[in-house]
């Protein structure tokens, strides 16, 4: 048994007793049931665990509504994002076995990196810059995650796909939330430890610490056990999306497909703040992976950290950089006060028809954990955590949310509308269009990991991500020669596809000197002006 090297010093003030933060817990579940209901979301687990005892343990609505089955500790969750603490973790495992280094360039790993074409500068980045998001590369979700949880590149693609990434900042300046790079990080386990990134897991991390009820392995997941997803709808209709299929072997499964309990997460957060009040325990690096490496934000008042797979924050501090609310209200409320100065860490995760967030407060060994199977209308797991984040402060500088949290929901319901709003203000009114036939062919993405097909189908023209049905869309004249994809606001939420940002849902095809259509491009992020590039076959 190792002893971690991180010591924490104690709080400055000593919170509520457990008797008395049970109390105050069980106080603020009506503020819960009320976030669910402004969030219109599905169904929720949340737990509260101090010193190894469970505080609190709560299922709110269901994990399947048509069969009416109530989530229970049992019940598996994807867990997207919170799915980055594992993989540091199995790094960490790694690096201590001497297999890996975290300052090593990347390369020293992947070899074949510098041989690929593209402007990712692999040779100057390593594990530490991955794990922590300070790569300066953009993160680009809506290339690889298509409509219905579809996943649209081939796990082979994703070193071409990581290093065809631009640099947006150098290294190490700016903090740039980024799920490509733990992709890599998945790749790089595999090449190393000779096995899969999930194999690796459980053998490295969830074996030794006993979480039986996690895995990225499909075959371990029992049938029937997941929580399914939903979508809800501006009037809090909730609609059963496309199941999440990011499992081991899969594209960017390092990045979000564990999948995992609330018990199971209790006993992981409950773990990590054991070990860092000096228990033993059978991860080593764990000082490493919770050292502040990048700032999400710095100011003269408060620092916002990130190491590899937590923010990090010393109370009063806001919370949620790691999720969406933050794009949804003016600034995200202060919670805490100066005379706690807690160090918090945590971290949000998101999908399809899944929120989450844990929060770790190893001053008093507590961790929160709050499980959704829903994308609400703001992210009401971020709502949940601080508000029981406060009932564990104590009530003296308790934030009322539900205003902050309603104003969310009436901002996500309105982004459809601002949408929309946009394009129409910059589309020119008037010109012509092209004919449809110069327009039809397959068009191949750079890297050859996936293509267009754009054709005509019931007198519309339609394109395709890889001739896949449920990546089939509806194109219209926009201007000139670029054409719009953009679905009805319902049809939108229904196919998952809140996270394509304004421009992403215009195609722009290219005319060579001929005056002959040869390219389109994707503009999915606008810091990317010349977007993805796709040739005419």
């Amino acid at each position: 048994m190792a002893t971690s090297q991180f010591r924490l010093l104690p709080a400055t003030t000593t919170l509520p007793s457990s008797h008395d933060i049970r109390k105050n817990i069980n106080d603020v579940i009506p503020s819960i049931h009320a976030l669910q209901e402004i969030g219109g979301t599905v169904g929720m687990s949340v737990g509260v665990i101090k010193q190894g005892e469970i505080l609190l343990e709560h299922h709110l609505g269901f994990a399947d509504v048509e069969s009416q089955r109530v989530a229970e500790y049992t019940t598996r969750y994807p867990i997207g994002s919170l799915s980055k603490s594992f993989v540091a973790a199995t790094v960490a495992q790694l690096v201590h076995d001497g297999r890996l280094q975290w300052n090593e360039p990347i390369t020293t790993y992947l070899p074949e990196l510098s041989s690929i074409t593209g402007p990712m500068p692999a040779d100057e980045l390593t594990l530490i810059d991955l794990l922590s998001h300070q790569t300066g590369l953009p993160g680009l979700d809506a290339i690889w995650l298509g409509a219905d949880n579809e996943i649209n590149i081939p796990k082979e693609f994703t070193l071409a796909m990581c290093k065809h990434l631009p640099a947006l900042y150098p290294p190490r300046s700016k903090w740039l939330y980024n799920n490509w790079m733990y992709a890599l990080a998945g790749e790089i386990i595999e090449q190393v430890a000779n096995v899969s990134w999930g194999e690796a897991l459980g053998s490295r991390v969830l074996g030794l610490v006993g979480l039986s009820q996690s895995s990225v392995i499909e075959s371990e997941i029992p049938a029937g056990s997941t929580a399914l997803p939903y979508a809800i709808l501006d009037d809090k209709a909730q609609w059963r999306i496309g199941d999440v299929r990011l499992t081991d072997g899969k594209f960017m499964s390092s990045a979000g497909g564990v999948r995992s309990t609330l018990h199971d997460l209790l006993s992981w957060g409950g773990l990590l703040v054991s070990i860092l009040q000096g228990e033993e325990s059978p991860l080593y690096q764990l000082n490493t992976i919770l050292s502040g490496h990048s700032f999400i934000n710095k100011s003269a008042s408060f620092d916002e950290l990130y190491g590899l797979g937590f923010a990090k924050v010393t109370l009063p501090a806001q919370f949620g950089k790691t999720g969406f609310n933050p794009g949804l209200i003016k600034s995200m409320p202060l919670i805490g006060s100066k005379s706690n100065s807690n160090l918090v860490f945590y971290h949000n995760g998101a999908f399809p028809g899944y929120n989450h967030c844990i929060m770790l407060l190893p001053s008093e060994q507590i961790a929160i954990v709050v499980l959704t199977n829903s994308i609400s209308q703001g992210d009401i797991a971020d709502w949940v955590a601080q508000t029981l984040l406060q009932a564990v402060l104590g009530p003296n500088t308790t934030i009322d949310l539900l205003p902050v949290a309603q104003e969310a929901a009436r901002n996500w319901r309105t982004g459809y509308q601002k949408i929309a709003e946009t394009l129409e203000k910059e589309r020119i009114p008037n010109t012509s269009q092209p004919s449809r036939k110069e327009l039809i062919g397959t068009y191949v993405h750079s890297t050859n990991a996936f293509f267009f097909k754009v054709f005509e189908e019931d007198e519309l023209l339609k394109f395709s991500i890889n001739e896949k049905t449920s990546q089939t869309h509806t194109l219209t004249h926009y201007h000139n020669d670029i054409f719009s994809f953009l679905p009805s606001v319902e049809e939108r939420m229904k196919r998952g596809l809140f996270h394509y940002g304004t421009h992403a849902w215009l195609l722009n095809f290219k005319r060579n000197e001929e005056g002959e259509v040869e390219k389109l491009t994707w503009v999915i992020d606008d810091k990317i002006p010349e977007g993805e590039v796709f040739t005419k076959i």
